[in-house]
C-alpha cells in the first residue's frame, strides 16, 4: 500500500462521513418539524376541549427521549473518533 492510496481511502471516508451526517441532519429535521406538528396539534385539539392533555407528563417523556438519543450520539462520536484514530495510526505503524 502507498501514501496514494492512503490518501485516497482517507479522502473516500470523509466524503462518505460528510454525506451521512449531511442525511442525518435532514432526517433529524424532519423528524422535529413532524414532532412540532404533532405537538401545536395537540395543543389545538386541548384548546377546542376535544382532548385533554398532561403537559407535565408529555415533557418528561420528550425530556427522557432526548436525553437517551444525546447520550447516544456522544457515544458513538467518541467511538468512532477512537476507531478512525486507531486505524490512521495502524495504518501508519504497519507502514513504516
Amino acid at each position: 500500500m502507498n501514501w496514494g492510496d492512503l490518501l485516497l481511502d482517507m479522502g473516500y471516508a470523509g466524503f462518505a462521513g460528510f454525506v451521512v451526517g449531511f442525511a442525518t441532519r435532514r432526517v433529524l429535521n424532519l423528524f422535529l418539524l413532524l414532532l412540532g406538528l404533532y405537538i401545536l396539534s395537540l395543543m389545538w385539539l386541548a384548546s377546542k376541549g376535544i382532548v385533554e392533555v398532561h403537559w407535565g407528563q408529555l415533557f418528561v417523556l420528550f425530556r427522557g427521549m432526548f436525553e437517551g438519543f444525546t447520550e447516544f450520539v456522544q457515544g458513538l462520536i467518541r467511538k468512532l473518533a477512537f476507531a478512525g484514530s486507531f486505524a490512521v495510526g495502524f495504518a501508519l505503524g504497519f507502514k513504516a
